[in-house]
């Protein structure tokens, strides 16, 4: 018995490449079915992104009012993720949803501002007082003893001052709670008269633009200081001069904190590095320009379209002078500028219009209201109207009049295309790979059982 038994015993073997290359085979497939739902939803994505890029819109719906009582001589800037409200007696901080954060009064007659992140200055062309601001309110004041024609900050809260008094100008440098850190003196029968200054956003990098006339003829000097190791070697700081003949440089911006940007009359000059700056590209213009704005990655000059009554010509270029887009339009604007998502905006009291850096009109309407300044938001229908006594929250209308209040207030679910769908897609994407690495698991098993 034991004998038949043994007889009728026999060795199974197992075929382990075969498994092996099977489980290989089934993992691949799994993975296709995996990059196939992947490259599905980055097509859907990209064809929802470019859409989205290249539509026009001219309606609107309002998700929330609020009602103002602002001075009507009260100017308007954006600051810190809400805007800088300011005018003679005093300035504001306040959030996009009307709260205000702050509140600076002082007394002035022509106040101008600057704004570098979080930190606001405020002080009186002409006058004697610098009010240094943040995100949480006063800082500090300066005090200066000479009529104050410019000023500049740093993300630091340090702030260059350019004074004038009896034809010289004067430079000094604050920290934020009015220590002074430098001072010099540019005498009109040296050097020239001092037109304007730029100081980069760590502070250590200012420069200074000077005209000088006594030659008969109009020329421009750049002057650089440095305030970092390189510049405490150097007489008075500086690192750099570049002058200029028959040229005239009005206004001077640092793009970043290496790079220069200089407006000339018959050109944009550029000039890179720190330590020791040099002449980088230079954008030569012919035409007259009729105004110029900026931000940190690219700048905008306009010029009169000679073709049209009211037409207007609007060059934007990167900060290596390297054109993007050209926009012709006849828009009769009060004020241009870059909102902080590079669009671009011109607007009138009734009138707005924006584009985008591909050329696009995006957004067109006329307003009963009085409109005061535009912002943008999170999102690519996201902005806030100011009118003269409403703050309105708007989102534009991607189907018209066919989209509701209630599809307005989804926000970035609207936006993004998310919410309930996307929910769904992805629940269905992870059912679809859970059931898939289920079936291949039991095929695997079965096959398995089958060799054994």
């Amino acid at each position: 018995m034991d004998s038949r038994t043994k007889n009728n015993l026999h060795v199974v073997e197992t075929d382990w490449d075969e498994i092996e290359k099977k489980i290989r085979k089934h993992r691949l497939k799994r993975l296709r079915r995996i990059a196939m739902i992947v490259g599905v939803c980055v097509a859907a994505f990209i064809g929802y992104y470019v859409f989205m890029q290249h539509k026009s819109y001219d309606e609107y719906t309002v998700t929330e009012e609020i009602t103002r009582s602002d001075s009507s001589a009260a100017d308007y800037l954006a600051y810190a993720g809400g805007y800088l409200k300011y005018s003679n007696d005093g300035a504001s901080y306040v959030s996009m949803d009307n709260t205000v954060i702050w509140n600076q009064s002082y007394e002035m007659e022509n106040p101008m501002v600057c704004v570098c992140e979080s930190y606001a200055v405020v002080a009186d062309r002409a006058g004697e007082t610098i009010y240094v601001m943040d995100e949480d309110g006063l800082q500090g004041e300066i005090a200066v003893n000479m009529p104050i024609s410019k000023i500049e900050t740093a993300s630091q809260g340090t702030v260059a001052v350019l004074m004038e008094e009896s034809g010289t100008g004067y430079l000094s440098l604050f920290d934020k709670n009015g220590n002074q850190l430098a001072e010099g003196a540019i005498h009109a029968e040296n050097s020239g008269i001092p037109m304007d200054i730029a100081l980069s956003s760590n502070g250590k990098n200012l420069a200074v633009s000077i005209v000088d006339i006594s030659s008969g003829s109009a020329g421009s000097t750049v002057q650089f200081y440095n305030f970092d190791t390189t510049g405490q070697n150097q007489i008075d700081n500086m690192v750099g001069t570049f002058t200029y003949a028959d040229t005239v440089m009005p206004e001077l911006v640092y793009a970043d904190d290496d790079t220069l940007l200089a407006f000339a009359d018959n050109g944009v000059y550029t000039f890179t590095g720190s330590s020791s700056p040099k002449e980088s590209a230079m954008l030569a213009v012919e035409d007259e320009i009729m105004s110029i704005f900026y931000d940190d990655s690219y700048f905008g000059l306009v010029y009169s379209d000679t073709s049209k009554d009211a037409g207007r010509i609007i060059k934007i270029y990167d900060t290596d002078c390297k054109e993007q887009v050209t926009i012709e339009t006849e828009f009769s604007y009060d004020s241009i500028g870059f909102l902080d998502n590079h669009e671009i905006c011109l607007l009138n009291s009734g009138q707005c219009s924006i584009y985008t850096l591909g050329g696009l009109q995006k957004f067109t309407c006329e307003f009963e209201e009085e409109i005061i300044e535009v912002f943008h938001e999170s999102g690519f229908r996201n902005y806030v109207i100011l009118k003269r006594d409403v703050t309105e929250r708007v989102r534009l209308r991607l189907f018209g009049s066919t989209e509701t209040g209630a599809e307005a207030e989804t926000g970035t679910e609207a936006e993004t295309g998310t919410g309930t769908e996307a929910e769904t897609e992805t629940e269905t994407e992870t059912n679809t790979e859970t059931e898939s690495g289920t079936e291949t698991e039991t095929e695997i098993q079965t096959e398995t059982e089958d060799e054994t």
